[in-house]
């Protein structure tokens, strides 16, 4: 009987291995069972518990049998009720005279407020209450943890800063019991208004009071009981009976949960956000007092109090279940916060009014989430609109550089930033178009057409000029090696003699559409003359071509595989990708990182990506060659890839909720201004103007000072004579004709072999000096004169227009085919 193949018996264990059920240990079971029956201790608490129980006065405390709230463990609770009393001033303030009556249930003049917050709020705060650090008693909250650092996580020690909260409420049709109140959960980014200000992240859990508006938050964790204890920190035995019902039904069904096994989680109420728990670290808890503020409907609203209530329900359903387009603006969310830390002691709320004028500070605000989604839904299709620009840019940019001549010019790495950004923008509407379920369509949709920019176009560009350099970059490593192993040694000498042996003639050098090893030689210039004398060996066969022929093909057949670009640019694809997946993940991570760290980082990938334009400088520097791109190629890439930022740093009410940074706006604005003006200079001025001519390579110039003087040498042949200039037999110019000669002295006539016109070009005279010739022609209107013609190696003048149409297609001299070096 023959045996399974290995692979699929492979299968078969892997599959055995993934299905079978993780068996639990007897210690984590252990641990569950103790932390069921805890949370089952304090639920019973709660339930046993009356409003009231949890009073602290100074006189006559009461405490409750809750981690966090007994008395021995040392919390700031003495704080409790003057926040209390600044929540209920808060309320007062938006509410109104039924202030009263709305907190302890005695009123049904309910305001016109959302029933469900599910959205974001954002805003600045102050701290109002003045502390020397926690006192509390960790050994006795938590007796069998140890922390791993001494430092406080959440502790706030700034006057001010900034606060952003999200709000996620669930709706359950199951709970028709009560539609009074809601569980509510929030998650809170904190920040101080420092240089190096921290930034935390929080999970507060509570309940939301749907009639009035009210929200009551708490954190939870180890060392605080914080949802156990929440009824008692409510405002009125009205809201701490609405509070105790909820929590009663909601605390019950997560602990039935953790102990049938349908939920692992051991601490399902915790503060900490994801990641946090890998690092014991003590951390400030905090309790929160929300009021949301009146709505101003417009056309929504009603005459009569009962209207504007009906009306703030149909507000909500058309949003949330949008029959026809929606044409009006929702109102934004408004609350007003106070927030204190029990063990840390600070306490902190939102700036606004009274206190503030609403001109400096108008305390938390922010959009539904269904509003949000459909402002997200009008970015997100302008953005596309950029981003099919961008691509059509590219087209049109692919199709000017369609000959080896303009694609030789363009650098290599330019391409590689501007499809980097285009990556970063696949991936990420991406990963938020399989996450965001309301606009998963449209964000997978422009994710397609930044795939098209980066997969199809982009790379494709970007190989076919890599293709083009390849012997660029092959003739750059031959000479690195040259120059690495190259030892000056004296040169041997004949026996009995003391003269040194002649050495080889070097080769002319060769000349691609990629590149020259260096400038072709004249035409008038001494070739090599083949004297015969160089041996040739027969072979036994006597077949002298077959050898021949086997010896060029095995040549052809190596240089052609070790020339191979396609080769070599695998490794390139790897590399791109490799770097543009692990600048992606190391975004995701600097998510998590301190405020003014992750602006660091944010701040030099942003930078570094806007330096598109610098690697193209360089290679025109370098080359000394100029229009390598189009210029509405360059200016539209840097406006269309510079919008997006400029809406996220200068819009205060930007749908990722960025903080403005009008200063880096700026200096990326001004970086890519530059970078323009250092390509529009090297168009006109020359692409060498602003640099030494020591820093830089030598290179032929298409545009030199052209001198009538036989030891300039520079005056190209065929041309006419100079006006006012005596012809002798002497000059170079005795053989020229005197038909057509300029009016203008100093300047003379040539005939342009590709458009068959006359070409008048400024000639230095006979006699003049360096200085006075460089001075002549090479400042102002010399200097631009210079860039109406261009003179080849072999000393034939054309228009500039004319030659360099021509050498798009072909790099020979139009008139002696002498090969010409690359622009």
């Amino acid at each position: 009987m023959a045996s399974p193949p290995p692979l699929v018996l492979l299968l078969v264990i892997l599959l055995f291995l993934y299905l079978t059920p993780d068996p639990a240990s007897p210690g984590e079971s252990h641990r569950l069972e103790r932390t069921v029956d805890r949370e089952r201790a304090a639920l019973e608490t709660l339930n046993n518990s009356t409003f009231g129980d949890f009073y602290l006065d100074g006189k006559e405390d009461k405490w409750l049998n809750l981690t966090g709230f007994r008395k021995e463990h040392g919390l700031h609770w003495s704080l409790l009720e003057s926040v209390r009393n600044k929540a209920r001033q808060q309320t007062r303030y938006v509410l109104g005279e039924d202030t009263v009556g709305l907190i302890d249930g005695s009123s049904t003049a309910y305001p016109a407020v959302y029933h469900n917050v599910t959205g974001f709020i954002q805003g600045t705060w102050k701290r109002t209450a003045n502390y020397d650090g926690p006192h509390l008693n960790l050994s006795a909250i938590t007796p069998h943890n140890t922390y791993s650092s001494e430092d406080w996580n959440r502790n706030v020690s700034a006057l001010n800063g900034d606060i952003r909260i999200h709000f996620k409420e669930k709706e359950d049709p199951k709970d028709v019991w009560n539609d009074s109140v809601r569980a509510i959960n929030a998650r809170i980014t904190l920040g101080e208004d420092t240089p190096y200000g921290n930034w935390w992240e929080m999970r507060l859990l509570g309940v939301h009071l749907v009639d009035t508006g009210a929200i009551v938050l708490t954190t939870t964790s180890e060392k605080f009981d914080g949802v156990f204890g929440l009824p008692h920190l409510a405002l009125s035995k009205h809201q701490f009976d609405l509070s105790k019902q909820l929590l009663n039904h909601t605390l019950n069904t997560t602990i039935e949960k953790q102990k049938s096994g349908v939920l692992e989680d051991l601490n399902p109420w915790s503060s900490d956000m994801e990641g946090e728990e890998l690092f014991s670290v003590p951390h400030c808890e905090y309790v929160m007092y929300l009021q949301q503020h009146p709505m101003q409907l417009g056309s929504f609203a009603k005459q009569d109090p009962a209207g504007s209530i009906d009306a703030v329900k149909a507000l909500e359903d058309e949003l949330r279940f949008p029959y026809k387009p929606f044409h009006g603006t929702a109102p934004e969310t408004a609350m007003s916060m106070v927030a204190f830390s029990p063990d840390c002691g600070f306490t902190i709320e939102s700036q606004g009014p009274p206190d503030e004028p609403p001109v400096e500070a108008s305390h938390l605000k922010g959009p539904k989430t269904e509003s949000y989604v459909i402002r997200a839904r009008h970015h997100v299709l302008m953005y596309a609109g950029v981003i099919t620009t961008q691509l059509l840019l590219l087209l049109r940019q692919m199709k000017e550089a369609s000959t080896p001549s303009t694609r030789s010019r363009i650098n290599f790495h330019t391409l590689g930033l501007l499809a980097m950004g285009d990556g970063f923008t696949l991936l990420g509407f991406a990963l938020f178009g399989m996450q965001v379920e309301s606009t998963t369509l449209l964000l997978l949709a422009v994710a397609y057409v930044a795939f098209l920019s980066v997969i199809f176009f982009g790379m494709g560009f970007m190989k076919e000029v890599w293709t083009v350099q390849a012997t660029e970059r092959e003739r750059a490593q031959r000479q690195s090696a040259v120059s690495t192993n190259a030892t000056p040694s004296p040169a041997p000498t004949q026996p009995g003699t003391g003269t040194q042996t002649p050495s080889q003639p070097i080769a002319p050098p060769t000349i691609t559409p990629a590149g020259a090893d260096s400038l072709p030689l004249p035409v008038t210039a001494r070739q090599a003359i083949n004297s015969g004398a160089t041996p040739i060996i027969i072979p036994s066969d006597q077949d002298v071509d077959a050898e021949v022929n086997e010896a060029q093909a095995n040549a052809n057949t190596t240089a052609n595989q070790a020339r191979n670009p396609l080769n070599g640019f695998g490794a390139v694809y790897l590399r791109f990708y490799l770097l543009l997946f692990g600048l992606v993940f190391l975004s995701l991570h600097a998510t998590t990182w301190p405020s003014s760290l992750r602006s660091t980082y944010s701040n030099i990938i942003t930078f570094i990506y806007f330096s598109f334009w610098t690697p193209q400088i360089y290679r025109n520097v370098m080359r000394n060659c100029r229009k390598a791109m189009r210029w509405e190629f360059v200016v539209g890439q840097s406006v269309l890839r510079l919008t997006p930022f400029a809406y996220f740093y200068a819009c205060s009410s930007n749908i990722l909720l960025i903080k403005l940074d009008l200063r880096f706006l700026a200096v990326i604005c001004g970086w890519v201004w530059l970078q323009l003006c250092a390509l529009v200079s090297q168009e006109h001025l020359g692409p060498r103007f602003f640099v030494k001519e020591s820093w830089v390579p030598p290179a032929y110039d298409y545009h030199p000072v052209l001198r009538a003087d036989e030891e300039g040498a520079t005056l190209p042949s065929g041309g006419k004579i100079l006006a006012g200039e005596e012809v002798t037999a002497a000059s170079p110019t005795a053989t020229a004709t005197t038909a057509g000669e300029s009016r203008d002295k100093g300047k003379k006539k040539f005939d342009c072999a590709i458009c068959m016109q006359d070409l008048e070009v400024p000639v230095v005279a006979a006699g003049a000096g360096d200085a006075e010739g460089s001075a002549g022609a090479g400042l102002g209107g010399g200097l631009l004169a210079r860039r109406a013609y261009m003179v080849t190696p072999c000393r034939h003048i054309f228009h500039s227009q004319c030659l360099e149409g021509w050498m798009r297609y072909r790099l020979q001299c139009p008139i002696c085919r002498e090969v010409l070096p690359p622009l």
